[in-house]
């Protein structure tokens, strides 16, 4: 019979447990998004893993490079379909940087202290049942700290990305902009290539 790990929650009384962060003075991070909509748009989205539809607002969720946005974008799809990507799907989709002007507060969920002080371990951030790392995100978003957002590490590369939450009467300064369609970057093409990986 395999054996079985706890599942970890957030604790009962999280909001009355100290919650570690530290300022993020320099964000400047890349999206892949929809060709026709912005890069900075927070969104609840059941199939990301931090967007709890009971949520005070959206999310917006960024990573540190072009190869962590694509894999974070189209990972699943590549796994489950044999190294495939519609053709659509890849034309539809465009990269742009985001640089924050603000002094962030973020709780860094990529370090251990952290996750230690918060009785958190890397499998229920990871969980495939996204009920685990959204009750989390949910959590950390809702407690009386109220931290800016998450930084966390990518399942398919393991590289820090970061995700802001959207707060009723704090509006953190965003810009972006745009850096091109996939199909025009040569990153993006050299990604496919790469990773033998094919547009149907």
């Amino acid at each position: 019979m395999p054996g079985s790990r706890p599942i970890r929650l957030p604790a009962v009384n999280f909001e009355q447990r100290e919650l570690p962060f530290k300022m993020v003075s320099r964000l400047d991070v890349l999206r892949v998004h929809g060709l026709h909509r912005p890069a900075l748009q927070f969104r609840r989205n059941a199939a990301h893993r931090f967007s709890h539809p009971d949520a005070e607002g959206g999310l917006l969720y960024m990573s540190p490079d072009l190869e962590t946005c694509l894999w974070e974008c189209f990972g699943d799809t590549i796994l489950d379909s044999g190294s495939m990507i519609s053709r659509a799907a890849w034309e539809n989709r465009c990269l742009s940087r985001i640089v924050c002007a603000d002094v962030l507060k973020i709780c860094d969920l990529t370090n251990l202290a952290v996750r230690r002080k918060l009785g958190l371990d890397l499998s229920a951030l990871k969980h495939p049942d996204l009920v685990v790392p959204q009750a989390w995100g949910m959590a950390i978003q809702n407690h009386p700290e109220r931290v800016d957002g998450i930084r966390y590490s990518s399942r398919f590369t393991a590289k820090p990305c970061m995700v802001v939450f959207e707060r009723s009467g704090r509006q953190v300064r965003l810009t972006e902009e745009g850096l091109g369609a996939l199909p025009e970057l040569d990153g993006a093409s050299e990604f496919l290539e790469e990773h033998s990986i094919a547009l149907v």
